[in-house]
C-alpha cells in the first residue's frame, strides 16, 4: 500500500519525517513534492489548485500499479482531497482519504485572506500557529524565501471555489481540540462529504497536532490502513 501524503503550507518532506518508521510495513509512505522546496527549490510556485493537482498527478502515475491511499493536512487536506476526485474521474480511486488540520472545503473562505496579507501580519499570523522556528521567523534572510513559498499555497486553497462533491472512497478526519484557526465544527463538517463510516479524530494539542501526536496519529492511520487492505482480500 502506497500512502501519498501532501503537506501543510510552505512544508516539504521534512513534515512527514518518522512517518515511514511508524507505518512500515503496511505503507510505503511518499511525499509529494511541492515546487520551491526540497528536491524543486527555485521551481516556479503553483498559485492554483487546478495546476498544482495536475502536477501532482504526474507524481501518482505509479499508483495504478496497486492500492493506494491519500493523506493530506492543512492545506494539504485541500489538495489531496481535490487530487482524490482527479484520480477517481480516471478510475484510480484511492482506498482512503485522509484530511487533517483544515476546515471544509465548502465552507466560506476566511477572511481575510492570507495570501493578501503584509509580511508584519503573515509573520505574526505563523508565530501564533506554533509551526515555525522562532529563529526563522526572526531571520529577514529565511522569511523572504519562506514567505512567497506560503503566499503561493495560502492562495492555492483561498482560490479554490467552495465544493461539496462527495468522497468516492471512505474518509478519516482528524485535528486537534486546540486549534485557534479551525474550531472542531469546521473540522467535522468534512464528515458531510463522507459516507456513514466517517470517523472524526481530535486530539490533544494546537494546530500542528501533526507533529506533538505524530505517533498516535499514525497508529490510527496504520489501523484504517490495514482494516481497509482486509476489506479488500474479503
Amino acid at each position: 500500500m502506497i500512502l501519498f501524503c501532501v503537506p501543510f503550507a510552505g512544508g516539504g518532506t521534512e513534515a512527514f519525517a518518522g512517518w515511514q518508521e511508524e507505518l512500515a510495513p503496511v505503507a510505503d509512505v511518499r511525499v509529494a513534492e511541492l515546487p520551491g522546496r526540497g528536491t524543486r527549490m527555485g521551481r516556479p510556485l503553483i498559485e492554483d489548485m487546478p495546476t498544482l493537482v495536475a502536477d501532482l498527478e504526474e507524481q501518482c502515475e505509479d499508483l495504478s500499479q496497486g492500492p493506494f491511499a491519500l493523506l493530506g493536512y492543512s492545506f494539504g487536506s485541500y489538495v489531496a482531497y481535490a487530487l482524490t476526485l482527479r484520480l477517481a474521474d480516471r478510475g484510480r480511486t484511492p482506498r482512503r482519504l485522509f484530511v487533517g488540520g483544515s476546515r471544509a472545503p465548502f465552507l466560506p473562505p476566511r477572511d481575510p485572506a492570507r495570501h493578501l496579507m503584509t509580511d508584519a501580519r503573515l509573520i505574526a499570523e505563523l508565530r501564533e500557529m506554533n509551526g515555525t522556528a522562532p529563529e526563522v521567523l526572526a531571520s529577514a534572510e529565511l522569511m523572504a524565501m519562506y514567505l512567497p513559498i506560503l503566499r503561493a499555497d495560502f492562495k492555492v486553497v483561498e482560490t479554490f471555489p467552495p465544493t461539496r462533491e462527495p468522497v468516492p472512497c471512505p474518509l478519516t478526519v482528524f485535528g486537534a481540540s486546540r486549534d485557534a484557526f479551525v474550531p472542531t465544527g469546521d473540522l467535522s463538517a468534512w464528515s458531510r462529504l463522507g459516507d456513514d463510516g466517517t470517523e472524526v479524530r481530535v486530539y490533544d494539542g494546537d494546530h500542528f497536532v501533526i507533529r506533538s501526536e505524530r505517533s498516535r496519529i499514525c497508529r490510527a492511520v496504520r489501523a484504517d490502513l490495514t482494516l481497509d487492505a482486509l476489506n479488500a482480500a474479503s
